[in-house]
């Protein structure tokens, strides 16, 4: 495909500003280094007071020993009794982590946690004697906003983590995303093959505004068709999940528009019971509303030898399902309050890992995602089978090999490298066959996407000083290679899609330095990345390409103790797809489309402003009180949208033409607040959040209105290993723009309600010191999802919609380790 010559002048210019700023950017990180390396001059020796000079290299092995040399290297006293420490083991810790991060990773498998006292003295307990997590005392950190360890209240943007215990109550990512701040979810019919979600204004039918990530590999949530929506993961493999909202996190490369969602898979060492070096884990899972999973992983990480295996299968099956209300009426007049589903799950997870010297660690891991379904075309808004075609029978499947080498260098604090390597291929392939009773004649449908990624991601982190600043930086780059198909077979006839099959490639070079100074009170951001893209259609000669450069910029300040303040500024991009450029025909009923391949690329300019403030020992040693307000403001530049377009024609199959094209800016703005306060037997948190997405040049909501959203959540902790909580989300009646659609010479009406739902759990742990009848770490977890059995429709969807949410789900789960 040949590009226009109108195309290319827009990058010229962009790229020579981009050089230019990449110039002062690169001029400031080799300044510092130059500092670096006279201050290292100057001085042979680490003082005392500048622990991040000194490097960090501890050793599995008696955690007495290691404790000691951590605090070394921290600076920080921390205080534990001689006796608690006795016979306990630590796995060791390596450059590469915050003081936070670092101690909770010293402190992993030991049975103890840290936790600050009156004074704010860090002080050694065991978890169990007070029925709190070992990380409960420190603070969460966010590794993708940055990919440096940064502590959550001070990163200046706003992230939220899952942990795996929000990860147990649902069956499903998505729907543990439900009450984040800032994301939405439910437009859709319940179905695992079709959940929508929506970040910062993006999400489900605008994919590439979001990047999704397991392990590194970047997921294609709709895979092109825009009839399913998932992140083909599982809850029970995942460690964490990082979901960075607006378009701070400028590293990870074009497509940050609405924000990053990062899961991280679980490792060997994850399935087995404190102080053992094999074991089995098992775990079933039973939902009153047609679902159930039951896994097994057999898992050996010696502490004192240098191979981690790992191998993990899980089963699950889903069936029809229970919407909170009737929606509709079949043809007998009959209420239909259930959706036509029948999905059968199958995951496998192998991972080994070798660590030939103490400071190296390979790992090599396949992942094999597999869904078997029943469901219907548009698994989303179909709720039912179609009468004519009956139930379209498919296969959703992700395959996914992951390479990855970490490197930590003993003697210098400049040199940890990470680096991965990785394949995967997706694909769904569906379709339904039937006769027509009348006439005889059969009608055979197939229909398979396809996306298939090569990549590679290499980044170093190095901490160093001059003078009185303190400096991490890390520097990386990444390729990746996607090739995406789709065929289209109606009785043997291919269909041609016109943008299919096509072919990405993506280059990014970034760096990210962070400066402390003033004692650690002011944290200076300054990062930025340059992509370059290329993008070609088999069927066409030639292709399409460009480059940016993403800045960005942040800080924070702690003006009291506890108490920061907080800025950032950053660009994000996103350049047109093939799909974009070049779709051509009748891809749909509703549409003709028309190819448009002189596309500008998205950008998204966006300030963010906040303060956090978090108190240890607030009223009582050990308990916490963190707090944080972010508020945000962007424009959306050149954002591509599909339009009517020869508006006085219609196509041969009477439907309008529509092409893609550059719309007006884009103003989106709003804010998120989040609050928790948690001690030993009791905690409660809240968040809120309220976003407002418009296009400057009519005023409507784009691409749809958004409630605003109150979340509560509360727990105690009423006996020895029992815990027992509530979650309540509420949805403001949101302000419609416009209020109305017509569709098919009918006027509907978008939601004009508010919504609330309630969940309730137990988490209980019979013997959470030792071994029991049922083996080592024996849980049970029970839960009911929409207690009141409460309807809750999208702000996107109008009043007649059979997209109400899943009705009451009453869950049972139990697992052990062995």
């Amino acid at each position: 495909m040949q590009k226009h010559s109108q195309y290319r002048q827009p990058f010229i210019n962009s790229n020579r500003a981009a050089l230019a700023k990449l110039s002062t950017l690169t001029l400031l990180l080799c300044s510092c280094a130059g500092l670096t390396v006279v201050a290292q001059t100057v001085s042979e020796e680490p003082k005392a007071s500048q622990p991040m000079q000194r490097v960090l290299q501890i050793q599995s092995g008696p955690l007495e020993p290691a404790l000691i040399e951590f605090q070394r290297w921290s600076g920080q006293p921390i205080q534990a009794p001689a006796e608690l420490l006795r016979g306990r083991q630590t796995q060791g810790v390596s450059n590469g982590h915050s003081f936070e991060a670092a101690l909770k990773a010293l402190l992993t498998g030991t049975g103890l946690h840290a936790q600050r006292d009156e004074k704010g003295q860090l002080v050694l307990q065991p978890a169990a004697s007070l029925d709190v997590a070992a990380d409960t005392a420190l603070p969460e950190v966010t590794v993708m906003g940055s990919s440096l360890e940064t502590d959550l209240q001070k990163y200046p943007g706003s992230v939220t983590v899952l942990s795996q215990d929000d990860l147990s109550r649902t069956s499903s990512v998505i729907e543990a995303m439900a009450a984040v701040p800032g994301v939405t979810t439910g437009g859709d019919s319940g179905r695992s093959t079709g959940q929508q979600f929506n970040i910062r204004g993006f999400g489900y039918q605008s994919e590439d505004r979001v990047i999704v990530l397991q392990d590194g590999v970047r997921r294609s949530t709709a895979l092109f068709s825009n009839h399913i929506s998932t992140f083909r993961s599982d809850n029970d493999l995942l460690k964490r999940v990082e979901i960075v909202k607006g378009a701070s996190s400028v590293q990870h490369g074009g497509g940050a528009i609405g924000g990053v969602v990062a899961m991280t898979n679980k490792e060997a060492s994850d399935f087995l019971p404190q102080g053992k070096e094999a074991g089995v884990a098992t775990k079933l899972r039973y939902e009153h509303n047609n679902y159930r999973e039951a896994y097994a992983a057999a898992a050996y990480a010696p502490a004192d030898k240098p191979v981690e295996l790992l191998a993990y299968v899980k089963r699950g099956t889903t069936g029809d399902l229970t919407m909170s209300r009737n929606y509709g009426r079949s043809a007998s007049g009959e209420d239909i309050d259930k959706v036509d589903n029948d999905e059968d799950l199958q995951v496998l997870f192998l991972q080994g890992a070798v660590k030939p010297t103490p400071d190296q660690r390979i790992a090599l891991s396949y992942y094999d995602y597999q869904l078997d379904n029943e469901t219907t075309w548009q698994t989303l808004y179909h709720s039912n089978y179609s009468s004519v075609t009956g139930p379209v029978k498919g296969k959703l499947r992700q395959r996914d090999v992951v390479a990855k080498y970490h490197y930590s260098a003993p003697d210098v604090t400049w040199l940890n490298v990470n680096a991965s390597a990785y394949h995967s291929k997706a694909n769904y392939d569906r379709g339904y066959a039937y006769t027509n009773t009348n006439n005889g004649v059969l009608t055979d449908l197939s229909y398979d996407n396809i996306d298939k990624r090569t990549g590679l991601r290499l980044s170093n982190e190095a901490f160093f000083q001059s003078g009185a600043l303190k400096h991490r930086l890390i520097a990386g780059m990444d390729y990746e290679k996607r090739r995406e198909d789709a065929v289209y077979l109606l009785n043997g006839e291919l269909s041609d899609f016109g943008s299919m099959p096509n072919t990405y490639k993506d280059l990014g070079v970034y760096g990210h330095l962070e400066s402390t100074l003033l004692n650690d009170r002011l944290v200076v951001q300054l990062g930025g990345r340059y992509d370059r893209f290329d993008r070609s259609v088999d069927r066409h000669e030639g292709g399409y390409r460009g480059s940016h450069f993403s800045p960005r910029i942040g800080a924070s300040l702690e003006v009291a103790s506890g108490l920061n303040l907080l800025a950032n500024w950053s660009e994000a991009f996103r350049a047109p797809t093939p799909h974009e450029t070049s779709s051509e025909g009748p891809l749909n009923p509703h549409y003709w489309y028309v190819p448009n391949p002189d596309l500008d690329p998205e950008t998204i300019r966006e300030t963010e402003f906040g303060v956090s403030y978090t108190k240890y020992a607030l009223l009582t040693p050990g308990d916490v009180l963190r707090t944080k307000l972010m508020l945000f403001n962007g424009r959306i530049r050149d954002m591509i949208a599909l339009k009517e377009t020869r508006t006085e024609e219609l196509s041969p199959q009477d439907s309008p033409y529509a092409s893609y094209v550059n719309i007006d800016r884009v103003k989106r703005r709003g804010f998120e607040w989040q609050g928790a306060y948690e001690r030993s037997l009791f905690g409660f948190g809240a968040s809120y959040a309220h976003l407002k997405q418009t296009n400057q040049a009519t005023g409507l909501n784009t691409p749809q209105s958004f409630a605003d959203k109150l979340a509560l959540n509360g727990y105690v902790r009423p006996a020895h290993g029992l815990k027992l909580g509530a979650e309540v989300t509420h949805w403001r009646k949101p302000k419609q723009n416009p209020q109305t659609i017509r569709s098919g010479g009918t006027t509907y009406w978008y939601v004009r309600d508010d919504f609330t739902i309630t969940n309730v759990f137990a988490d209980w742990t019979p013997n959470p010191a030792g071994q029991g009848a049922f083996g080592r770490d024996f849980s049970i977890r029970f839960g009911v999802n929409n207690l009141f059995d409460a309807t809750y429709i999208n702000a996107r969807d109008v009043e007649t919609t059979g997209r109400i949410g899943k009705g009451r789900n009453v869950y049972l789960s139990m697992q052990t380790r062995f």
